[in-house]
């Protein structure tokens, strides 16, 4: 199934989130029940200078954009938890901000949120400098700041790190496993890379080079394209990389959609599909499950978007007088993951994907852009990740 834009999904996210009032479990996850609260309206912010009221903390997220499915659920995981501390009194409010990829339009939603009085600000950093002066005024002015997903390099109240470095380094291990299997250890290697200037792509690449190299270090990388996770790019990407190279013995990619792209473009050009990496979003779990049946190899690293739930649960326990260490026993208790703590940073690891994962994990009732593990409720999934009739 082809991707649908981000337009759609932001749309109908938008409509849908308000009956936000089940509650699903993530696998392998406690599930959590999510509140029955609309999402706040920007255009009812407070007055600059006034506070939270007596009922509990305002929060603001400031996300960068909704250009790809992940990051459009990750905000839906962020807005049904944030529903459900609204209705039982543990915050009062939280606004939404969304940056539209735009570094400029994300430092003035940070000071909107100061000015506005927000408590605690959590925030996905579009770059790992960009933010740090916004970032460093709101904690001047007694604010806790919580960063996840892209990391700014601001030591702030609390930073919840998923290593994509290591999530490359383990699909270039994988790959090199596979390449000594075959015979091909000195193989021609494609790397689709993700968002360039992003953190998250510069040390998933890094990582997987290394990864790579380490096990095949006469492996020869012939192209690295950049395809933002997105199919249509990495797919057209693919047609002509597989026009140029006749020999291709393996795959990088930094996504699942540019995986499952990869593996439409050789299905469509005869080629016989090679070991690829990728990641656990629902079209490439199909993919990966589907020509599995004719040898194709894979795996696949695994960062749930409910990482914006896990920070919205940090801010509220800094908010309550909690440590970071309390976050970080409030993760290994609830989620299931023992993370590592250093200083304010908070490491959390998640175990990759293998085939029977894969398909304990992908779901035939959402369509691809989907991203298994999540608690958000189902119907409001049908809504934003709908299967076409």
């Amino acid at each position: 199934m082809k991707k649908r834009t981000a337009l759609l999904l932001a749309s109908v996210l938008a409509l849908t989130l308000t009956a936000c009032g089940q509650k699903t479990e993530a696998p392998g996850q406690p599930g959590e029940t999510v509140g029955t609260e609309a999402p706040a309206d920007e255009a009812a912010a407070p007055e600059a200078g006034e506070t939270a009221g007596e009922g509990g903390f305002v929060i603001g997220f400031s996300n960068y954009n909704n250009e790809i499915s992940w990051r459009t659920q990750m905000e839906a995981e962020f807005t049904c938890l944030a529903d459900t501390l609204k209705a039982d009194g543990t915050i009062s409010d939280y606004y939404v901000y969304e940056a539209n990829g735009d570094q400029a339009k994300q430092i003035s939603d940070i000071q909107d949120l100061i000015t506005m009085g927000a408590d605690a600000i959590v925030v996905p950093a579009i770059t790992s400098d960009g933010l740090n002066d916004a970032l460093q005024e709101a904690m001047d002015e007694g604010i806790v700041v919580v960063n996840f997903d892209n990391n700014c390099s601001l030591d702030v109240s609390c930073k919840l790190q998923v290593s994509d470095y290591n999530h490359g380094w383990v699909s270039g291990q994988w790959l090199g496993d596979q390449l000594i299997a075959n015979g091909t250890e000195s193989g021609n290697i494609i790397v689709l890379r993700g968002g360039v200037g992003t953190s998250t792509d510069a040390n998933r690449y890094q990582g997987g080079v290394d990864g790579l190299l380490d096990k095949c270090p006469n492996a020869k990388i012939v192209a690295e394209e950049a395809c933002d996770w997105d199919y249509a790019t990495a797919r057209t990407t693919m047609e002509t990389l597989l026009a140029t190279y006749p020999q291709i013995d393996g795959l990088i990619s930094q996504g699942g959609a540019m995986t499952q792209a990869a593996i439409d473009a050789f299905n469509e050009a005869g080629r016989e599909l090679c070991p690829m990496t990728g990641e656990a979003g629902n079209g490439f779990l199909k993919a990966w499950i589907d020509n599995s049946e004719s040898g194709f190899e894979s795996m696949a690293f695994n960062n749930p978007a409910y990482s914006s739930r896990i920070a919205l649960e940090c801010a509220v326990k800094l908010l309550q007088g909690g440590t970071v260490d309390d976050c970080a026993g409030m993760i290994n208790e609830e989620y299931g993951i023992k993370p590592e703590v250093d200083g304010t940073s908070i490491g959390m690891a998640f175990p990759a994907v293998t085939l029977d994962d894969a398909k304990e994990m992908y779901d035939d009732t959402l369509n691809d852009d989907f991203w298994p593990g999540t608690y958000v409720p189902h119907e409001i999934l049908e809504t934003i990740f709908p299967v076409s009739k």
